[in-house]
């Protein structure tokens, strides 16, 4: 969710041990007057009347700023002031319990530290989940620090955003920039410090480094399929089905071989194969009238509009698609998103590959792009690879399909968010 991915940026968790006679409310406020996004109290020594009776404090702070106030592990407490939501480890009350308990407008954390616990936490209502140890920290002497490369594979394996855990500070927070997460959870770096609003300003300075923001872009080149439009299934297999279509037997990986081509490459593919008596422009046109039919009743993915919203008010929108621009056209208009495009590159306009990244290269030349400004947004393993090799910033957009290649896909985008969940 949007407002929960944007509250997680800089999620500040609690701990009294470095009050030295201060309030932890003053304290609090000032971490999000430097920029916390969300206020964790987390108190292990309290008993139940002090821990409520400080919780009641935070809770007006937060209120007083709309920031997002979670309870650390205790239900009593949380019940007691109303909390926005609760954070609970592995060893606490289960998670699917703890969602019975809070009711569904609740937000539920769930610490996780492997693959196997961050799936089963989101089966059971979590609503984002923190991941640690990344760091040696101080504040869990016992914990198990969990690798960047664990941390990554998390972020994969779920579809509900995650928060680093444990050792972070404004130093090391770039090493953390490839691993997809979206925010990080602060105790010391900013509680521990002096002044704690400058702390956590330049904690908000480092993270913004290498979490998506759109802000840092003003030209977009996005894919259509599969990117925008719910077509990946339809595409799948659908030079095997159109040789069928004609009544002839399609070879075993057509659908491979072609998957990566042009539409162009791919009618003069088939000419070649299967309709030596025509020639490739009638090829490809009866091509096009097959797909049609099926491509003008798909819609978009769920969020894109809201999405497009977000780019177009940064910068400016083009379309690179491999898809006919007939067709490009005609799904845009059907699905009201054809107006946030101002420029259309097509197998039509602009044959140009992906894979190899020529095309991007073209696009840079001929647009004279400043590469630092300049966002490319994928969802295609070929796409996102080509679109790097040229030296572009890429986005790239999780699906089911592209999730099995998780591990080329991350050294091969910046950032790779679910645009569903970026969203709301």
């Amino acid at each position: 969710m949007k407002d929960l991915i944007s509250s997680l940026k800089i999620y500040a968790v609690t701990d009294r041990y470095w009050l030295n006679g201060k309030e932890l409310a003053d304290d609090v406020e000032k971490a999000i007057l430097g920029g916390a996004t969300m206020i964790q109290l987390r108190e292990k020594d309290l008993d139940l009347n002090s821990f409520v009776a400080e919780a009641l404090k935070i809770k007006e702070v937060c209120k007083k700023y709309d920031i997002p106030f979670i309870i650390n592990d205790s239900l009593e407490v949380f019940l007691a002031v109303d909390a926005d939501g609760i954070h609970v480890g592995q060893n606490d009350m289960r998670a699917d319990l703890v969602r019975e308990k809070i009711g569904k407008n609740k937000i539920l954390g769930v610490s996780a530290e492997t693959v196997e616990e961050a799936i089963l936490a989101e089966k059971m209502g979590a609503d984002y989940l923190g991941v640690g140890t990344i760091f040696n920290t101080s504040t869990k002497l016992d914990a198990i620090t969990v690798s960047k490369e664990t941390l990554t594979n998390i972020c994969f394996a779920v579809d509900i955003p995650v928060v680093a855990i444990g050792g972070i500070t404004k130093d090391n927070i770039k090493e953390l920039k490839d691993t997809f997460i979206d925010g990080i959870s602060i105790v010391s770096a900013i509680f521990a410090e002096k002044d704690i609003i400058s702390a956590t300003k330049k904690l908000n300075y480092e993270v913004d480094k290498i979490l998506f923001n759109p802000q840092k872009y003003n030209y977009f080149i996005i894919d259509y399929d599969g990117t925008l439009l719910n077509s990946l299934d339809m595409w799948a297999d659908i030079a095997s089905r159109y040789i069928k279509s004609k009544g002839l037997t399609p070879e075993v990986d057509l659908d491979l071989i072609v998957k990566k081509q042009t539409n162009a490459e791919t009618a003069a593919y088939m000419k070649e194969k299967y309709f030596n008596n025509l020639e490739v422009d009638e090829v490809a046109k009866d091509i096009d009238s097959f797909i049609a039919k099926e491509y003008l009743s798909i819609k978009i993915n769920e969020g894109v509009k809201e999405f497009l919203d977000l780019l177009k008010n940064n910068g400016k929108l083009v379309l690179f698609t491999a898809t006919s621009y007939p067709l490009i056209e005609a799904s845009l208009k059907n699905n009201n998103i054809f107006n946030y495009f101002e420029e259309f590159y097509t197998s039509t306009n602009f044959d140009y590959s992906k894979t190899d990244g020529t095309g991007f290269e073209l696009l840079k030349e001929q647009n004279n792009l400043d590469l630092e400004k300049t966002l490319v947004i994928e969802d295609a393993l070929h796409a996102l690879v080509g679109a790097k090799l040229k030296g572009f910033n890429v986005l790239g957009i999780k699906t089911k399909k592209n999730i099995k290649d998780y591990d080329t896909i991350r050294k091969s985008c910046d950032y790779y968010i679910d645009i569903r969940k970026w969203i709301k």
